[in-house]
């Protein structure tokens, strides 16, 4: 019989009685756990083992679970700049609710009954609930980047997100078209889409020997690189900057993008990467437009 502790444990950190009870855990097992301290009680009928972070412990507080933005945080998935923490809570759920947690984090609460119920987690809403809440969230840009990014961190398969986006408010629609699949984060999404709109041609990840994948490749003479601090830590550096060095030496220009540069400086970045496509642009006329006369060619 497995203690109540991992079985707590294997359910994420956080479980019902009821959910201890059909694993095998005893009430006397429970009580010997509570006693131990391997395990606490967080409300009436929810038990959290050591191991519960500040969110579980908030949502189970709550008689809710960790939903939308917060929930998709925990999968890695795209969710803009928004860090409150989101909770649903069942609809008859009503009193007085703290405004924010014990950190100073605004809460931001959502009375619903689930629309993709999943009962394999108490305390966590389902992958298609948490992406169905967040793209009512979002502004447009960022739905549709973390629509891209659920399939990219393999949270969600294509048809999952073609069910929820069947669902989706209609200020979503034109996005939903635009939807490619192709991205490696929210980020890249979000500038691929924004160059496009502009006017760019832009093709991501595109296969180069030699370099690997590039991000984006604007107007066949510019690679982009979005530089998100999941994937490009200081350990990345010199790795980054080889890359950098055979993209210029295959007669393109690199560029890398910062999370801030996108996300707070949007003006300025597009102003640069303008200029250098502009750049790169008249420098490959020159180079493959001209003429090259041998010493024996006749004038």
């Amino acid at each position: 019989m497995h203690s109540a502790a991992s079985v707590i444990c294997s359910l994420g950190h956080v479980a019902t009685t009821a959910e201890l009870r059909r694993r095998g855990v005893s009430p006397g097992a429970l009580r010997d756990a509570l006693a131990g301290g391997a395990v606490a009680r967080a409300v009436r009928g929810v038990y959290v083992c050591a191991h519960a972070d500040p969110d579980q412990r908030t949502a189970t507080a709550a008689f809710g679970r960790i939903s939308c933005l917060s929930a998709l945080r925990r999968a890695g998935v795209w969710t803009g700049l928004d860090r409150s923490l989101h909770l649903q809570l069942p609809p008859h759920a009503r009193g007085d609710r703290p405004a924010a947690d014990r950190n100073g984090r605004p809460i931001h609460y959502h009375w619903a009954v689930p629309r993709f119920p999943d009962s394999r987690r108490s305390w966590l809403v389902s992958p298609m609930e948490a992406v169905w809440q967040a793209i009512r969230c979002l502004d447009e840009e960022n739905a549709i980047a973390c629509l891209e990014s659920a399939v990219h961190e393999r949270l969600l398969t294509v048809d999952e997100v073609r069910r929820v986006c069947g669902r989706a408010p209609a200020r979503l629609q034109r996005g939903i078209r635009e939807l490619e699949f192709t991205a490696g984060s929210g980020m890249e999404t979000i500038v691929r889409r924004r160059l496009r709109h502009a006017g760019y041609t832009v093709v991501a990840q595109v296969q180069v020997t030699g370099v690997g994948d590039e991000d984006l490749l604007v107007e066949d003479c510019v690679a982009l690189e979005t530089d998100g601090e999941k994937w490009h830590g200081p350990d990345r550096f010199h790795f980054d900057r080889n890359r950098d060095l055979k993209t210029e030496g295959l007669g393109r220009r690199a560029l890398r993008l910062t999370h801030d540069q996108v996300m707070y400086d949007w003006e300025t970045t597009f102003l640069s990467i303008t200029r250098v496509v502009d750049d790169a642009k008249r420098e490959q006329t020159r180079r493959f437009g001209r003429v090259i006369l041998h010493a024996d060619d006749p004038l």
